[in-house]
């Protein structure tokens, strides 16, 4: 039997270990995608892009098994104290997923926008972020367009079952490719006009990247599309309990959705019958979409409703703020307008001095005719403006991600789990409602129940599509019933969710699970519950499942 002092010294050995294969994973995953690494602000990689190749997703998958094998051989994980016992079992989740993505799934033979996402953002990250001089994020993007063609091609052998869906949205996507690019080189060229032919040969080069992968996918793999898009109720299963740990299979995920359907349409209509008895909620909202910001202020006009629910945090002590935490708000990129035609946030990268968040708010399009402008414009409505605020700034993604970034570990800063991230955002508009923060517009929280109605038919989408259950054209119909959603938007909507299983639930699973956490630490402290430790602590733990994160809350809290 050890005694203490060789007990001490086995811990230290574990710790040790475990320490080196978690730091080995986060350096070749980052090696492995150079792309998600300049995401992560380690620059390294920003000259290449991944290997995506046949060979190169062998070699990944390879070496994962390796690390996983070698992880559980090595380290006798229940000796592990509480944050490294937390980290080893967050790093053989994420092990799991990706390896479940690569040889069971088998997305990237099932998703062709999956490389075109990481041509786009290989050249978007280097010149949206100011990590570096621009002379030297120049030099990393006209590498990566310059390396456009070759990569594109290198991936065409993957696909070799590939639905109609993913087919349709690669297509989309890749004729947004040569726009993106002019607007790219155009960048360049005002900061570089002396180096014209170079920066327009590497957009040539990317230009014919782009056209030519648009033609391969319209000429020879339209005709020869096979395969569904349904994961299969299997690998949902899977998904659920070891990349989200959540508590239920997809069956009960559906029967989740469903139930919060119903609930939810009965508080939109209580609502509505409360604020105007002769109208339905869709008619009250129909109204409110009318109310918008002047086209030309509209950047002005968020970014007052940001600074008002950062202070109305503030004044109420309900979540930490970060310490010289920045949130901008700009125009959306001019190369990134036609993929991102409304609203986006891109958080700080955990690993660049850099701290800014950046809230992109695409200016309405003065070339569309008056209607389409108009339509465009009423997403932006001063209704349901202060929950976009508080979703994607304060205490939304901005103020939770920018904890997240301060980790302890590695492993925790790079790690992002969607029941986490969506369901606190999620959360958050409906704790805004409880402090009282959409009074001033009494359309604002039929506003918020329209969005939580929205995140409920997720749920039953993303559960009945890929259980095989739904078809892309129900659930389409689904949302047009339901939401009152334009066909048009409903269909986008639907392929986005056949394309990333599990990204659609996340937010109501993740919100009822943060209440859930709220009600056992209100059970366990009683009068000495603050709202204010609570999220402080629920924060700390990075955007990890929340079924790790309650291992940790109670010890952070001081309870049993």
């Amino acid at each position: 039997m050890l005694g203490p002092k060789e007990r001490g010294t086995t811990m230290i050995e574990t710790i040790r270990t475990f320490t080196s294969l978690s730091e080995e994973f986060v350096e070749l995953l980052m090696k492995h995608h150079p792309v998600a690494a300049t995401e992560a602000g380690i620059h390294d990689y920003d000259h290449q892009m991944p290997d995506d190749s046949p060979e190169g997703l062998k070699a990944r998958a390879a070496w994962l098994r390796d690390l996983d094998q070698r992880l559980v051989a090595a380290v006798p994980w229940e000796t592990l104290p509480l944050e490294p016992r937390i980290d080893y079992a967050l790093l053989r989740s994420r092990i799991a997923a990706l390896r479940a993505d690569l040889e069971e799934i088998r997305v990237p033979e099932r998703n062709p926008a999956l490389f075109l996402e990481r041509a786009f953002d290989g050249v978007h990250l280097l010149l949206a972020r100011s990590f570096a001089p621009l002379d030297e994020r120049k030099e990393a993007a006209v590498a990566r367009l310059m390396a456009i063609p070759d990569y594109l091609e290198s991936v065409k052998p993957n696909l070799q079952l590939v639905p109609v869906v993913a087919i349709e949205a690669a297509l989309e996507m890749a004729a947004y490719g040569p726009v993106f690019v002019d607007e790219v080189v155009r960048t360049l060229l005002r900061s570089f006009p002396g180096e014209a032919e170079r920066l327009e040969h590497a957009g040539q080069r990317a230009r014919t990247g782009f056209l030519r992968f648009h033609e391969w996918l319209e000429r020879s793999l339209l005709p020869r599309a096979a395969g569904t898009f349904a994961i299969g109720e299997r690998w949902m299963n899977m998904k659920l309990e070891r990349e989200h740990m959540v508590p239920f299979d997809c069956a009960g995920l559906e029967e989740l959705g469903r139930a919060h359907v119903a609930q939810t349409l009965r508080l939109l209509e209580n609502e509505a019958q409360r604020l105007d008895p002769r109208r339905t909620w869709r008619e009250l909202i129909a109204e409110g979409r009318t109310r918008t910001p002047e086209a030309n202020w509209l950047r002005e006009t968020y970014m007052a409703e940001l600074d008002r629910a950062r202070r109305f945090v503030a004044d109420r002590h309900l979540a930490p703020l970060p310490v010289n935490d920045r949130l901008e708000v700009l125009d959306t990129p001019i190369f990134e307008r036609g993929l991102r035609p409304f609203a986006a946030y891109h958080g700080p990268a955990p690993f660049d001095a850099e701290t800014a968040g950046f809230f992109y708010v695409t200016p309405i399009d003065i070339r569309r005719s008056r209607d389409e402008q108009a339509a465009q414009l009423s997403m932006h409505n001063l209704s349901a403006l202060p929950v976009l605020a508080v979703h994607e700034g304060y205490p939304g993604h901005h103020l939770q991600l920018s904890y997240a970034n301060r980790s302890a570990t590695r492993l925790r800063r790079i790690t992002h789990n969607d029941v986490f991230a969506e369901g606190w955002a999620f959360y958050c508009e409906e704790l805004m409602h409880e402090q009282g923060f959409y009074s001033s517009d009494p359309l604002t929280r039929l506003f918020q129940l329209h969005d939580a109605l929205f995140r409920s038919c997720r749920v039953v989408l993303d559960a009945g599509l890929h259980a095989g259950r739904m078809q892309p054209e129900q659930a389409a119909e689904f949302l047009v019933n339901e939401l009152g959603m334009s066909a048009a938007m409903a269909t986008r909507e639907v392929r986005r969710y056949c394309l990333h299983p599990t990204q659609a639930m996340s937010y109501l699973v993740g919100k009822l699970q943060i209440q859930a956490l709220r009600e056992e630490a209100q059970r366990k402290q009683g009068s000495a519950f603050d709202l204010h430790d609570f999220h402080a602590a629920l924060l700390a733990s990075g955007t990890i499942p929340l079924a790790l994160v309650r291992e940790e809350l109670w010890a952070r809290l001081g309870v049993a």
